[in-house]
């Protein structure tokens, strides 16, 4: 048998938890002597130390812990608990490992337009293109790149298809619940539809030809797109142009980094002069 200090220090918990456990009827020593009112524990109980531990730290409150214990919760519940948690908390560094790189890049586009450094962008003629693509409302970008990876996926023959691309048909630029067209180039005429998972399906379609396409490549994940749309807003507005449509986005490179760092966009704005001759 153990004292109060002894099994506290083989749980590496402090005394104090132990005498509010027992106050609380939660956890209690194995005996009592009667005569001095000292409390021993015994080794059988670090399990039950442990597995209200282990609740305790999945985040439920006493009261939950206290119900599961009468009801005899497993090892492999708490297990399976467990794994639910871990995805929890891995969205939830991601989403904040999304938030600093977001940070990270609007920080790179200040101090770019505060240096004045050169704008990287340039007018090109975009022909009609024949294209295969589907439109659907996805939850997040994240989203939409898996899109592009079962598309990439589920065409056959390789050879006979250019780059993936995006638009975003939605009035206003949100990070949920957005409006895309997702599809790929193609590089050889005589294709039909395809159907995709979940409902989705590929058609054939064009993407109208445009006279002056200002275009710019970013290199990094979707957090940092935005600092190539900053530069051709910069550029447009330095060489008297305005915008005349709908962006597109074509990946150059899928990402194959877990953090999309290795995503290459190139970002076409359709423009026009602001004064025509």
């Amino acid at each position: 048998m153990f004292t109060v200090g002894e099994f506290a220090r083989l749980g590496q918990v402090s005394k104090r938890l132990l005498r509010y456990y027992d106050e609380i009827n939660l956890f209690r020593p194995d005996q009592t002597d009667p005569a001095t009112g000292y409390r021993y524990y015994s080794a059988a109980q670090m399990a039950q130390l442990n597995r209200i531990l282990a609740l305790k730290e999945l985040g439920l409150s006493l009261d939950q812990i206290r119900r599961l214990l009468a009801d005899n919760i497993s090892v492999d519940e708490m297990q399976g608990m467990l794994l639910l948690k871990k995805a929890e908390i891995e969205r939830q560094m991601q989403a904040e490992m999304q938030r600093i790189r977001k940070i990270e890049s609007r920080l790179l586009a200040v101090h770019s337009a505060e240096s004045a450094s050169p704008l990287n962008v340039v007018i090109k003629r975009i022909p009609a293109q024949p294209v295969l693509s589907t439109r659907t409302i996805v939850e997040s970008f994240d989203a939409g790149l898996e899109i592009f990876r079962q598309i990439r996926t589920a065409l056959p023959d390789r050879s006979r298809y250019g780059l993936c691309y995006c638009i975003c048909h939605s009035d206003d630029l949100a990070e949920q619940d957005m409006d895309l067209e997702l599809g790929c180039l193609l590089e050889m005429p005589g294709h039909s539809g395809l159907a995709l998972r979940g409902g989705l399906h590929l058609r054939l379609g064009e993407l109208p030809a445009v006279a002056s396409m200002a275009t710019i490549v970013v290199q990094g994940a979707l957090e940092t797109i935005h600092t190539g749309y900053a530069e051709i807003g910069r550029w447009a507005e330095n060489n008297h142009y305005r915008l005349a449509g709908v962006p597109r986005e074509v990946s150059l490179q899928l990402p194959t980094a877990a953090d999309g760092r290795d995503l290459i966009t190139e970002i076409q704005f359709p423009v026009e002069p602001l004064h025509r001759d």
